[in-house]
């Protein structure tokens, strides 16, 4: 057996080891420019920020003020008017008179109770109040459902549980 290597074969099989020919390069960056131009609009990644946002703060909202209700021993109302969201505490206690005075309960990491959606963004019905009792139940008998524009879902509160899903 000859131990030599013909010197054209090891050339040629070095350069197909060696990396991408220059055809391969631009056929694969042509075929990554079509998909680019295809896909990536259908993904539209900022399309429905704001009303997700606002959708997901609107829903905290009202864990917070159920969970507020529970833990004061008081009933906690959330008012929702146009597009601001105003979150309340009762004064008097359930067992009291009856007299009931309420007061501001200030967000979590806010020094106020109320905030605005976005401009553009709604919430229907646009006009809705929500008490959770101290056992952190809803003061309706129905469960109630609250849209948010764009497309972003909805709130549910469970008429039973309170629980906001």
């Amino acid at each position: 057996m000859n131990s030599q290597i013909h010197p054209g074969l090891a050339l040629r099989n070095h350069r197909h080891l060696a990396g991408f020919t220059l055809v391969e390069l631009i056929v694969t960056m042509i075929v990554v420019g079509i998909l680019a131009v295809v896909v990536l609009p259908r993904f539209d990644l900022l399309k429905g920020f704001d009303e997700i946002g606002y959708r997901d703060k609107v829903k905290a909202t009202l864990e917070f003020a159920r969970k507020s209700a529970v833990a004061m021993r008081r009933q906690v109302r959330v008012s929702i008017a146009g597009s601001g969201l105003t979150v309340a505490v009762q004064q008097q206690t359930p067992e009291g008179d009856g007299a009931s005075n309420w007061s501001a309960l200030n967000l979590p990491g806010s020094s106020t109770n109320t905030f605005v959606a976005p401009a553009g963004v709604t919430l229907a019905p646009a006009a809705a109040t929500v008490i959770f009792d101290a056992l952190g139940r809803p003061d309706n008998a129905n469960s109630l459902v609250f849209a948010v524009s764009g497309g972003a879902g909805t709130i549910t509160v469970e008429a039973e549980t309170g629980y906001v899903h």
